[in-house]
């Protein structure tokens, strides 16, 4: 709009300067001989013959010069025998036109001490069968005059009306690109909310300028590459996750009947891998929008399945878990078996992290819940990569794959709910569940 703008500038200037360079007095000579012919057109057709037959002038009141201005102006018709036939008011102007010889056309007169350059011009009329000769006299000075004011007016008229028209102009144009950018900032806004979870989103090209609807069908274009490539990379972590249940199976079982030395260890060592595999095929599958089935649930219901689920991992740690119910019956649209794992996971990411002989409290709100342990707690260091995926805070722990806080974010991430760490009042770590929050990116969720 600035170019259109600019261009739309320069031309109103380059408008003026010609309106300014054809309304100036800078030729005089030009002006005065153009001048005298109009008038003298104007007397030719100006020529009428009354009831009686007598020979008239009729003027348009533009031409009153000849009666106001007798010094500059005049005009003389005469017959083929060079009698008068009409003649202006009489005057100086008069006077040099009788006296000047046929075929002299200017004649520079002086009146009270003044030099007058009068210019002449004359041509042949006919008017019912006779033959005129009629002459018109026009001073320089008057048609400078009458030049000059003319090039105000006309330049004054001009910028008016260009001022009008780029007004006009500019609402227009502003009108029109706004029209035209309603749609792409739609189209922006939802462009802008394209992410992992929902890429089979699609930007629609109606309503759009054709020169763009190109640009949005290469997007599109290049989001049915990612959708694909992001499936078939869900669907590979998912199918090798299956692949190796089985094989695992056999080894843990071929262990637990073998009468190795170090039996116990290679069995631990086996329940960690089972435990990565469940985890990858927990978050294949949860980072799939398509396998969430949203329903009414009562919150504290499936935390208290969780909890019970943990009973045998509890009481293994002597950890005792404390579910507080504040919601109710109040009924929240979420995916059962999601709310499960995340339920699952925190809980028992609590249990393990809690000291022998420790507590667990659960807080089930009407807008979330909270976890809590009174272990040591999160470092303020540790804190930003809670939520990163097979991260641990001790490497050498191989009770967990790094992988449960990561899925329990996917869950709230597809929920539209926010997940966040806060060290708890009594000492621990405490991890709260926000339902009635808007969808937050990950980078968001952590202090």
């Amino acid at each position: 709009m600035t170019g259109t703008m600019l261009a739309v500038l320069v031309t109103a200037l380059v408008a003026g300067l010609v309106m300014r360079e054809l309304t100036s007095a800078r030729q005089p000579d030009r002006l005065l001989r153009a001048e005298v012919q109009e008038e003298l057109e104007h007397i030719t057709e100006g020529l009428r013959t009354d009831a009686a037959g007598n020979l008239q002038v009729v003027l348009k009141p533009q031409n009153a010069t000849y009666d106001a201005m007798t010094k500059d102006s005049a005009y003389l018709l005469t017959d083929t025998a060079g009698h008068t036939v009409l003649q202006s008011s009489p005057g100086p102007a008069l006077d040099v036109l009788k006296a000047l010889p046929s075929g002299v056309n200017s004649m520079t007169v002086t009146s009270n001490g003044i030099a007058t350059r009068l210019y002449v011009m004359e041509a042949p009329v006919d008017c019912r069968g006779q033959h005129y000769t009629a002459r018109v006299a026009r001073s320089e000075r008057l048609v400078e005059t009458l030049s000059e004011y003319a090039g105000r007016l006309y330049l004054r008229a001009a910028v008016v009306t260009l001022l009008l028209a780029l007004l006009t102009f500019t609402i227009a144009v502003y009108w029109t690109i706004r029209r035209m950018v309603r749609p792409l900032r739609q189209v922006s806004a939802v462009a802008a909310q394209v992410g992992p979870r929902n890429l089979g989103t699609r930007l629609r090209t109606e309503n759009l300028p054709s020169e763009v609807i190109p640009l949005i069908d290469a997007f599109n274009a290049a989001l049915v590459r990612l959708e694909n490539g992001f499936r078939v990379q869900q669907e590979f972590l998912a199918s090798a996750a299956h692949e190796l249940k089985t094989p695992l199976s056999l080894l843990t079982a071929e262990i637990e009947l073998s009468s190795a030395t170090n039996r116990e260890v290679l069995l631990q060592d086996a329940g960690h891998m089972a435990r990565q595999i469940h985890q990858l095929l927990h978050l294949a599958e949860v980072s799939e929008a398509h396998n969430y089935t949203f329903a009414p649930v009562r919150l504290a219901q499936i935390i208290q399945d969780a909890a019970g689920y943990l009973v045998r991992v509890s009481g293994q740690r002597s950890v005792s878990v404390d579910v507080h119910d504040q919601a109710g019956d109040v009924l929240l649209p979420a995916d059962a078996s999601a709310l499960f794992v995340l339920a699952k996971n925190l809980i028992e990411n609590a249990i393990h992290h809690a000291p022998v002989g420790g507590q667990v409290r659960v807080d089930v709100f009407p807008a979330g819940l909270s976890v809590q342990d009174d272990g040591p707690g999160v470092t303020p260091a540790h804190q930003s990569l809670l939520f990163k995926r097979f991260w641990r805070a001790n490497p050498r722990d191989s009770t967990g794959a790094g992988l449960g806080l990561a899925i329990c974010l996917e869950i709230c991430t597809s929920h539209g709910w926010g997940l966040r760490y806060e060290d708890a009042p009594g000492g621990g770590a405490r991890f709260v569940v926000e339902t009635g929050t808007a969808p937050a990116s990950p980078s968001s969720l952590v202090p």
